[in-house]
């Protein structure tokens, strides 16, 4: 056994009143040294249970019922061994591993017919070597019990018993090892070549030991995950603080308090525990990390409050990382971060990664095999080229059917759900969703057949050796008509939205001086009777607040918005609510746009209700209503919370189309969803369009999506339109720094394609509240117009000015740098540029390359201003060397088919 972790037959159920929910319904996997292990599936599959499990972290009512969870670690082995008595198995794990396998089999609906050899094989191995319980005889009356066709469930059971009275432990070593510790020879002097840990028969001490210090995990909300009110440092010195300078301590009033303000009566080792913590910061890519240990969770952004997640998994250095959807709250340029710094450190230090997911796309460009798992099995698992290229179980080819890519017209949905996992399909659970299901698919147990060359290990769970692919989606693929589309329906002119931060009457009465957010900053859009108008952008830029303010939800601060030839900020309240009819929203959120006390039903009356509509015929309407957006008529009575995530999205498009509107702007309505009912909601959006002539403004951060269902694009950054075009042209040749660098960041559902171009972001959306002159995206722009006289190539001037920035803000601790370079800032031992001199660490610290002439002169001085605490001074000299026309100019769209407010298209636009 090389595996490094290894689940064998797990199994976790949660008690409730209808029964137990089986999350985890006996599920083998295994992750070796060094590899990354994809586990997808949609939701509700049982992905995040199956790494809870692994960690041995699953909260009442959940627990684990069968099966056992290994971690192989010589060293872990040693150090267990020497703190816990008794924690020696007395048996090698092969034989014990192979029984239990065999007791598996049994206490399943498996066939076992040759378990009864195979429990006379290992008997007599176990023969040959030191049996003290005596376990040989167990193997062979179970043998005889199956000879005598006794139930083989019951056989296995007392199978289990006896390996469980057998192995009074949990911590398995070599021969060699075992009978020198046998002998009285200490652990840590036995000379361990190899131990595994049984992590699931361990007392909770001992995996404590495990849980954070040899495996990490990254958790999926970074916000939820981090304590508000603890300093960043601190939580991630917690780690350390545990698991290696001694240990957890006592449960008391004061070591409560130490908790939270640490400094009180002070920490043995704080000094060394800190400087690991500003070690781990700096590895996650968190810039002047000294100086930013006593910050909180809110003064983070999002890509870096993930980052202090993967220094907190990592502290330990852990052999095995578990990411847990590491990257779903996350922008797509943000993700591109993330998911390169995770590669970078498993490369740097070894380690193995469990990848859950839900987004193929970054499964393809992580993971070396990839598990598909679905109501709680595994049912296909293999390289991630052979699942990719050659799936071969009928759920891994249908979900991959459903992602969007420029060669559909059409997207092919998952029909159906996952079934409820208390009272699961007998047979294969994918049955009755499943375009090639047969009558013996519904019958026992379900074998995995091999796939792919003799060579490759790829499984399926399914009874065909083959399906006919080509016949899956036939009447759902005819290609989409073109849109018809018309005059425009809504225009909107030099639209505002800003919010005041005064808190109180008294601050805007005496103060009223402070600045404003510019959510939403001088848009100019047009939409066409007829088409979908995508809206993409990172989160932060302003377009679920363009959404609010079209509809007049939240009024713009200023600027025009006409709707079918009527400004919409000269009406009246009840005129704008009579002109609400035509306009209506889907929200991002079903779950939090859905009132939780009120049925799908009521739900959808609402608005009929509010504009005196159908008047009799209410209930009527709202049945036609659910069975437009594919809904069944026994749903009406449905609460939210009983219903599935694309379900309650279809009751919020019923809701907005109750009043039959002409135009929709839908939020984000697929970010929260699976691929298989993103896919199911995209189609019915497209057949709403045809069916009853809607105008869509369709808001996505996802710009696969955005592809499949817009006409055209509009890119919005930090409040403002940066480029518009169709959306054939916009993706085949974008002109933006800023759309080119949101393309390259989309991950790729093939694990072939060539990514080593991509154009990944420095950096967040800087803030509305004192957006970045003239050009907004200059702060972070890869191609930022270097000035005409200055020799310097692009890389360095973007060097120049991410470092110009740091001046301007203040945000350079020298003191930090100085503990990066490992000793004074004027004395460090190499430099970037030609010998570097006495800034040679500053040098290092900016640039990654040399600078040379004008460019390193002006660096230079402003080096030393900063040394001499002549802040102004060094942002005098950097900007009259280094300023942009970026800066200098605002860039504007034209009237043309394709405008781009970018300095570099200033030609075009003339």
């Amino acid at each position: 056994m090389t595996d490094l972790l290894s689940l064998s037959n797990l199994r976790t159920q949660f008690r409730t009143e209808r029964g137990a929910v089986k999350a985890v319904d006996g599920i083998d996997l295994t992750i070796e040294a060094g590899e990354t292990v994809g586990l997808v599936g949609e939701s509700g599959s049982g992905k995040s249970v199956t790494a809870l499990s692994a960690m041995d972290i699953v909260d009442d009512p959940g627990e684990i019922v069968d099966g056992r969870v290994t971690f192989q670690d010589a060293a872990l082995a040693g150090r267990l061994l020497s703190e816990f008595g008794g924690a020696l198995v007395e048996y090698p794990f092969d034989p014990i591993d192979a029984a239990h396998a065999v007791c598996d089999d049994l206490r399943s609906e498996a066939d076992a017919r040759g378990a009864a050899g195979d429990l006379r094989s290992l008997a007599a191995d176990l023969a040959r070597l030191d049996d003290p319980d005596d376990l040989a005889s167990d193997l062979r009356e179970s043998a005889g019990r199956l000879d005598d066709h006794d139930d083989p469930d019951a056989v296995g059971d007392a199978l289990r018993r006896a390996l469980e009275d057998a192995t009074d432990g949990f911590v398995y070593v070599d021969d060699r090892a075992r009978d020198r510790i046998r002998g009285g020879t200490d652990p840590s002097d036995a000379g361990i070549e190899r131990g595994i840990v049984d992590v699931t028969a361990a007392p909770e001490e001992a995996v404590r030991r495990i849980r954070g210090g040899e495996m990490g995990m990254i958790f999926q909300d970074p916000m939820t995950s981090l304590n508000p009110a603890v300093t960043i440092g601190e939580q991630i010195a917690e780690s350390l603080r545990l698991h290696r300078y001694g240990g957890q301590k006592r449960d008391s009033w004061l070591n409560g308090i130490r908790e939270i303000l640490p400094k009180i009566g002070g920490r043995t080792g704080d000094e060394e525990v800190m400087a690991e913590v500003v070690e781990m910061l700096r590895e996650v890519g968190i810039p002047e990390a000294k100086a930013r240990l006593d910050d909180y969770p809110h003064e983070f952004s999002g890509g870096m409050r993930q980052r202090v997640l993967i220094a907190i998994a990592l502290a330990c250095r852990p052999r095995l990382l578990i990411a847990d959807e590491p990257t779903t709250a996350l922008d797509v340029t943000i993700q591109a971060q993330i998911l390169d710094l995770i590669d970078d450190l498993q490369a740097q230090f070894g380690m193995s990664v469990l990848m859950i997911t839900h987004d193929l796309g970054v499964v393809a460009e992580t993971c070396d095999r990839v598990a598909v798992m679905y109501a709680g099995e595994i049912v296909e698992e293999g390289p991630v080229e052979e699942i990719f290229h050659n799936p071969s179980h009928p759920y891994t080819y249908t979900l991959l059917e459903s992602i969007p890519t420029e060669e559909k017209d059409r997207l092919t949905p998952i029909e159906g759900n996952v079934p409820d996992l208390i009272d699961m399909p007998k047979g294969c659970h994918f049955a009755p969703r499943c375009p090639w299901a047969e009558p013996e698919c519904r019958e026992g147990e379900i074998q995995e057949l091999q796939h792919g060359p003799d060579t490759v290990d790829h499984r399926s769970k399914c009874i065909h050796e083959s399906f006919e692919k080509s016949e899956y989606g036939s009447d759902e693929g005819v290609a989409a008509l073109p849109s018809d589309v018309g005059e425009p329906l809504l225009e909107t002119v030099g639209m505002r939205k800003y919010y005041e931060q005064d808190d109180s009457v008294f601050d805007r009465l005496l103060a009223g001086e402070s600045p404003s957010v510019r959510a939403v900053d001088g848009v100019d859009l047009t939409v066409r009777e007829g088409e979908t108008l995508g809206l993409v952008g990172e989160s932060g830029c302003g377009k679920s607040t363009a959404g609010r303010a079209i509809l007049h939800l939240n009024p713009p601060t200023d600027g025009t918005v006409v709707f079918a030839g009527e400004e919409l900020g000269s009406l009246s309240k009840s005129e704008l609510r009579e002109r609400r009819k035509d306009m209506q929203m889907v929200f991002q959120d079903p779950m939090s746009s859905l009132d939780p006390r009120m049925t799908a039903g009521q739900t959808i009356m609402e608005p009929l209700k509010i504009h005196g509509l159908a008047k009799g015929e209410r209930r009527k309407r709202v049945f036609e209503l659910l069975e437009a957006v594919g809904l069944e008529r026994a749903q009406y009575d449905r609460y939210p919370h009983e219903l599935s995530g694309g379900q309650r999205q279809r009751v919020g498009i019923a809701r907005a189309l109750a009043v039959d509107p002409d135009f929709i702007v839908a939020d984000e309505p697929v970010s929260a969803l699976d691929v298989s009912v993103q896919a199911q909601i995209i189609n019915l959006l497209e057949d709403l369009q045809e069916e009853f002539g809607l105008t869509y403004l369709f808001i996505a951060h996802d710009l696969s999506v955005v592809r499949h269902i817009s006409d055209r694009v509009a890119v919005m950054y930090l409040g403002k339109i940066v480029e518009v075009a169709d959306t054939d042209e916009l993706f085949e040749t974008p002109k933006h720094p800023y759309t080119r660098a949101l393309l390259s960041a989309i991950p790729e559902p093939d694990p072939t394609a060539a990514t080593g171009d991509r154009t990944i972001l420095r950096g967040d959306v800087p803030s509305p509240i004192d957006p970045p002159s003239n050009c907004r995206f200059r702060t972070r722009c890869p191609s930022i117009i270097p000035p005409e006289d200055l020799d310097i190539d692009q890389e360095r001037y973007r060097e120049v000015m991410f470092y110009r920035q740091r001046v301007e803000s203040g945000d350079i601790s020298l003191e930090a740098i100085e503990a990066d370079a490992g000793g004074a800032v004027d004395a460090a031992p190499n430099a970037v540029a030609d010998g570097g001199g006495e800034h040679a660490a500053l040098f290092e610290y900016f640039f990654d390359g040399p600078l040379s002439g004008e460019a390193e002169a002006a660096v230079v001085e402003s080096f030393e201003h900063l040394k001499a605490d002549r802040w102004d001074e060094a942002e005098a000299v950097l900007r009259a060397t280094f300023e942009s026309v970026c800066e200098r100019e605002e860039p504007h769209l034209d009237d043309g088919d394709h405008p781009a407010a970018c300095h570099l298209h200033t030609d075009e636009m003339q």
